[in-house]
């Protein structure tokens, strides 16, 4: 491998470095989210959860879980590059 190369391939290295540090914080920041609205949820009347309030409430959840599990692989998936 010449030197051009290995130059790339250390730049390249520093953008996943910086990437990764993004979607941790990222990362951090939705499972904040997630807690609060689950903590929301779990606070509501059982009337309330069943309602459409509640049900858009377990939604969001579910999606935000599922957001957090993709951003965690890719984080692996980059350290696997890396």
């Amino acid at each position: 491998m010449n030197k051009q190369r290995r130059e790339k391939i250390r730049q390249l290295k520093t953008q996943i470095d910086l990437i990764k540090t993004d979607l941790k914080k990222v990362s951090s920041e939705l499972s904040s989210i997630l807690s609060e609205e689950q903590d929301t949820f779990d606070n509501m009347p059982e009337g309330l959860q069943s309602s459409y309030r509640g049900m858009c409430s377990e939604d969001a959840i579910d999606n935000m879980e599922g957001a957090n599990e993709k951003l965690d692989e890719v984080i692996e998936l980059l350290n696997d590059i890396v």
